[in-house]
């Protein structure tokens, strides 16, 4: 197997947990403010989930955790910002960045748009 390769799947193991994290904690946040999008971020998740159990390797699988973990407390601080956050500004530029983390996540998965 070719380097190029080897990076190559490395980092969409990489993008797979980020999402993996990022979806969770759209989901618990949702399950926090009663929103009815907590069962479509479950089922994104969910998917990602899938993906990381089809790519995650004994050798990556300590990474593969730190860094869904990782995404997930980012992205929950990210959420927090925006839903209670005083300061407008950062609210709309924390809700702002949710959203690019979440659209990029979705343009790796079918139907994800």
């Amino acid at each position: 197997m070719s380097a190029g390769l080897l990076y190559a799947e490395g980092d969409m193991v990489k993008s797979f947990a980020g999402c993996a994290g990022r979806f969770s904690a759209e989901m618990e946040h949702a399950w926090l403010l009663n929103d009815a999008k907590a069962q479509d971020y479950e089922l994104r998740r969910g998917g990602f989930v899938s993906l990381l159990e089809a790519t995650t390797t004994a050798e990556n699988a300590e990474f593969v955790l730190s860094h869904r973990v990782n995404s997930k407390h980012a992205h929950a601080r990210l959420l927090q910002t925006a839903t209670f956050g005083s300061d407008k500004t950062k609210a709309s530029a924390a809700r702002r960045t949710a959203k690019q983390y979440l659209d990029q996540c979705n343009l790796l998965i079918l139907g994800g748009a």
